[in-house]
């Protein structure tokens, strides 16, 4: 099996390695243009974004052949995941491969402009359960497609159309650096985009952003701030470590 995943606090990562399997950042498959996967098991697993599939996460399936028995896709959120499985299951492969399994997973909020992240749990026995389940369907290659409301199609439908997430320059118009920055660089080992350089000691970043917060969340001395962050506080999965979201 090969799972494909993409993480910026870790949400993503735990599922995927609850799955278990190959694992591939998808970030660096992009990076390498490695567009190529064959497997008898293939999943990948991202987060909702603006009630969305990520664009970069549409055009990465897009551009990859995927040859397997069994395409799964796992799409995490905190709050709300719009109508994200009914869009996954018009998206294709490269290859003309849909998805024989698209469901949703409710994880910890990790938005720090729509919630405050000292308020986020994880692990209750509602979430491990449904993990759980998650997991049983895919060991029996089950084929389905998690049913949307027409609510949640409403509501999807509209926020493609004023998508705020689009590559470019994203949150980084709205980002300050602290005078805590040390310029340990950890902000650029794991940006997914490669948007973030070190120079004199601090980030610079490009215009090349997908608002994952990665940067954000992940600081070792919380010196990167949003200027509508809910609060101080960051978040990262407790399950996961710093060093494994870092990007090759």
């Amino acid at each position: 099996m090969t799972v494909l995943y993409f993480s910026s606090t870790g949400n993503c990562l735990y599922i995927a390695k609850r799955i278990g399997g190959k694992l591939f950042p998808i970030a660096e498959c992009i990076h390498e243009e490695n567009f190529d996967i064959e497997d008898t098991e293939v999943g990948i697993v991202f987060p909702v974004y603006g009630l969305c599939v990520p664009p970069f996460i549409v055009d990465f399936i897009e551009k990859t052949s995927i040859q397997t028995s069994y395409l799964f896709a796992v799409a995490t959120y905190g709050f709300f995941p719009g109508a994200v499985c009914g869009q996954l299951s018009e998206i294709k492969t490269k290859n003309d491969r849909s998805f024989d399994y698209i469901n949703r997973l409710k994880m910890a909020e990790n938005c720090i402009t729509f919630s405050d992240m000292a308020k986020q749990k994880g692990d209750s026995k509602k979430q491990q359960s449904q993990i759980d389940e998650l997991l049983a369907d895919i060991t029996e290659h089950k084929k389905f497609i998690r049913e949307d409301s027409p609510f949640k199609k409403l509501m999807t439908k509209n926020h493609i159309k004023n998508y705020e997430f689009e590559t470019g320059v994203g949150i980084t118009d709205m980002i300050s650096v602290s005078a805590d920055c040390r310029g340990c660089g950890t902000c650029a080992s794991l940006c997914p985009m490669k948007n973030i350089s070190i120079s004199d000691g601090k980030p610079v970043f490009g215009n090349t952003c997908i608002s994952c917060g990665a940067c954000l969340q992940n600081c070792p001395r919380n010196a990167i701030h949003h200027k509508k962050e809910k609060s101080s506080a960051r978040y990262r999965n407790p399950h996961i470590s710093l060093e494994e979201l870092k990007i090759s």
